[in-house]
């Protein structure tokens, strides 16, 4: 499927450089497809699900392994996605550490208000915020924040302001192709990052699917809701940890693991239903 839209994905997730992975029209297949690969060696190994999770593009990989999307079906919609917002080039983002929401909100305010866009696109875990926008508005309002206390402003390795209203015209365009996708009740509530609050019915899932590209993503408040729902082992569907240590950050409690380690996963076979956070 992904041969067909000119990405050799096999190969480039074999033995791809981190450059040729890099451009968010690879990146996003990749991201999904190991996901995806990953759920069903979980669940070969005797791992069930009973609580997911994805940040941003891993909300798919979600809702794939929680049986609301079909498979085939989210790669054709990822690939689209990633097409849309790859073309959507106009912005950045950076990274805000050990500021106050509100505050930093406030700036980004502020800094809108004089013609340029900025607007906190990501509340990851307690101390750690995105901005996105324009290139001047992000820089504008990094200042600001450091001015006003940030410990450290981090700007992001990123191909446009995703999350942000910069990202309008984009949904517009993929809003067609999510409206062709045939959506089912997940077999088990999916936290929505766009409202943090666990999705159980399939008008949830394309509402929440229908407004992410240009809203924040609000992943504290998605982990608080597998929380609250009970959930106290996280096991991670990605190539990396990132979000194994956001989910730390929120919850110290928290059991952790990540997919790719054998022994975790042997470990965790058998046991408990777990929550799925996918990346």
């Amino acid at each position: 499927m992904a041969a067909e839209s000119g990405i050799d994905l096999a190969r480039l997730i074999e033995s791809g450089t981190a450059e040729e992975l890099r451009p968010t029209q690879i990146a996003q297949p990749a991201l999904y497809y190991t996901g995806v690969v990953l759920a069903a060696m979980a669940r070969d190994a005797g791992i069930s699900a009973g609580l997911g999770a994805g940040h941003s593009l891993g909300e798919y990989t979600a809702l794939a392994a929680a049986g609301a999307i079909d498979r085939l079906e989210g790669m054709r919609l990822v690939l689209e996605r990633g097409r849309l917002m790859a073309q959507a080039r106009r912005g950045t983002m950076a990274a805000v550490l050990g500021l106050d929401q509100d505050l930093l909100r406030e700036l980004c305010q502020e800094v809108s208000g004089s013609g340029e866009v900025c607007v906190v696109a990501n509340d990851n875990c307690p101390g750690q915020l995105v901005i996105s926008g324009t290139v001047a508005g992000v820089e504008q309002v990094g200042a600001r924040a450091r001015g006003a206390g940030a410990k450290k402003v981090v700007p992001l390795s990123v191909a446009g302001a995703f999350h942000s209203p910069l990202m309008n015209e984009a949904a517009r365009d993929f809003a067609p192709a999510l409206e062709r996708l045939e959506i089912q009740a997940p077999a088990f509530p999916v936290a929505s990052g766009t409202t943090g609050k666990l999705m159980t019915t399939a008008d949830q899932v394309r509402e929440s699917l229908r407004v992410q590209l240009e809203s924040p993503v609000l992943w504290m408040g998605a982990v608080q809701a597998l929380i609250r729902a009970g959930a106290r082992r996280f096991l991670e569907l990605g190539p990396g940890t990132t979000l194994s240590s956001l989910v730390r950050r929120i919850e110290p409690g928290a059991e952790v693991g990540g997919a790719e380690p054998a022994r975790w996963m042997a470990a965790a076979a058998g046991r408990p239903p777990s929550p799925t956070v996918a990346g």
